[in-house]
C-alpha cells in the first residue's frame, strides 16, 4: 500500500522488520494512507443526458396526455454534478493536507530516525554479519557456492549473511530517501563517507576516476570485504559525515582552509 507515499522505500523496511520507525512518523503514514484509500463517490448522471431524457419524456406525455415530467431535475442534475466535483476537489486535497504532514513529520524526526533507529539497526546488522563472516573465513571458503557441502554451522553462517546483507541494503536505502529531505553531507557529495568511515585508509587513490576495491561488489561482497579489511562502516548523521571529511582530507584542502580547521 506505498502507492503515491512520500518515501515508500523508508516505510517497506520498517514494514519488513528491518528497524524500527517513529511513532509519529508511522502514525502520519497511516492516515495518509487511509486518506488515499477512501472511496471515490459513483458520478452523478449527466445534466445534458438529463435534458435529453426530459425532453423525450415531455414529448412522450404531450403525445399520451400524460402529465408532464418535472423540469426542476434537470437543475438537480446540475448540482448533483456540481456536488460531486467538489466532493473530488476535496478529496484531492485532502491527499495534499496528509502528504504535506507526513512531510513534516518526516523533516520534524528524520534526523531522529538516523540516530534512534537506523543506526542501531545498522551496527547491530555490521557486527553480526562480522560474526558469521569470521566463521566462513575460519571455514576457508565464503562463497555460497562452495558451502553446499559444509557443515550445518557454516551453512547457518551464510544464510545469516545473506539475511543480514539484506536487512543492510534496507537501511541504506531508507538512509538514502531521508537525504532528499535535507539529511545530506553537502561536504561529501559523491558520498564516499555515507557508508565508511575509514573511506581513503581503504582507498588512498584521490583521483576523480579511481575505482575502490569494493566498486561492483554485491552487498553481501561489499559487506565481506570490509569484515576482511578493516572497514569502518557506519552510518552517520550529516555532521558526522562532515567530520569524516574534514578529518581524511589534506590539511592544504580548500575544505579546511575555508572552514577555518
Amino acid at each position: 500500500m506505498t502507492n503515491g507515499l512520500i518515501c515508500p522505500e523508508l516505510f517497506n523496511g520498517h514494514d519488513a522488520g528491518a528497524y524500527t520507525l517513529p511513532d509519529e512518523l508511522l502514525k502520519a503514514r497511516d492516515t495518509l494512507l487511509k486518506v488515499q484509500a477512501q472511496p471515490y463517490p459513483e458520478p452523478p448522471e449527466n445534466a445534458h443526458h438529463v435534458i435529453e431524457r426530459v425532453a423525450a419524456e415531455v414529448v412522450d406525455a404531450i403525445d399520451t396526455g400524460s402529465k408532464l415530467p418535472d423540469p426542476a431535475q434537470i437543475e438537480a442534475a446540475r448540482t448533483a454534478e456540481r456536488i460531486h466535483q467538489d466532493v473530488l476537489d476535496m478529496m484531492g486535497r485532502c491527499q495534499e493536507i496528509a502528504s504535506q504532514r507526513l512531510r513534516t513529520a518526516l523533516h520534524a524526526h528524520g534526523l531522529a530516525v538516523i540516530t534512534d533507529h537506523l543506526k542501531p539497526a545498522h551496527d547491530e546488522t555490521w557486527q553480526g554479519f562480522k560474526a558469521a563472516w569470521r566463521t566462513l573465513q575460519e571455514h576457508g571458503q565464503t562463497e555460497p557456492r562452495h558451502l553446499l557441502a559444509a557443515p550445518s554451522k557454516v551453512r547457518k553462517a551464510s544464510d545469516t549473511c545473506d539475511q543480514l546483507a539484506e536487512r543492510y541494503a534496507a537501511i541504506h536505502t531508507a538512509r538514502g530517501q531521508l537525504s532528499r529531505f535535507g539529511f545530506r553531507c553537502t561536504d561529501d557529495p559523491n558520498g564516499k563517507y555515507t557508508a565508511i568511515r575509514n573511506y581513503h585508509q581503504l582507498s588512498p587513490s584521490r583521483l576523480a576516476t579511481a575505482r575502490p576495491p569494493w566498486s561492483g561488489l554485491s552487498t553481501r561482497q561489499f559487506l565481506g570485504w570490509h569484515a576482511a579489511n578493516g572497514g569502518q562502516l557506519w552510518l552517520p548523521t550529516p555532521d558526522e559525515q562532515r567530520e569524516a571529511v574534514l578529518a581524511e582530507v589534506p590539511d592544504h584542502s580548500p575544505l579546511k582552509q575555508g572552514r577555518g580547521f
